[in-house]
């Protein structure tokens, strides 16, 4: 697979969520200095709720733009057999049952999901419980994850 054009749909996907972020910042901000927002008795709480979510929406905006820089400027890394995982591995991994899951570790966030050439990836950082197992670990390993509240063993079956 090509983790250059992988890379770039997920940025691509993080944009598309930063837009929204900073519209919805924007207008809690226009709701926080509206006019009608004015507080009409002690206990109206209205105006400084907006502004609450509006300075979470633009910190959270920040974070995010921060973080597709921090994305666009990484180096992709080619991963071979014995290679331990980490930021730009594309890991494939079967449970199981032979169900597969791909996944693109990225060394923060995550969260994201992105279709190439029809197959879904999700990005993930060590910072999930999925990340925390495959980070390190190398093709053939095993370890065993809670899903939905049961146990459930995957291998590493392809990493590149």
């Amino acid at each position: 697979m090509d983790k250059k054009k992988l890379l770039e749909l997920f940025i691509g996907e993080l944009n598309r969520e930063l837009t929204t972020i900073a519209e919805a910042a924007f207008e809690a901000h226009e709701a926080a200095t509206n006019e009608e927002s004015k507080a009409e008795n002690k206990y109206d709480t209205r105006g400084l709720e907006a502004s609450y979510l509006a300075g979470a929406q633009a910190r959270r905006a920040s974070e995010l733009r921060d973080f597709i820089n921090q994305l666009t400027k990484m180096n992709i890394k080619d991963y071979s057999n014995g290679d331990p995982i980490g930021a730009t591995a594309l890991v494939r991994l079967e449970d199981e049952r032979g169900e597969e899951k791909n996944v693109f570790l990225v060394p923060k966030e995550g969260g994201a999901k992105v279709f190439l050439n029809g197959v879904p990836i999700l990005m993930i950082s060590p910072d999930s419980p999925l990340g925390q197992e495959v980070w390190q670990k190398q093709m053939g390993d095993s370890f065993d994850l809670p899903v939905k509240g049961q146990r459930k063993e995957f291998e590493i079956v392809f990493v590149c």
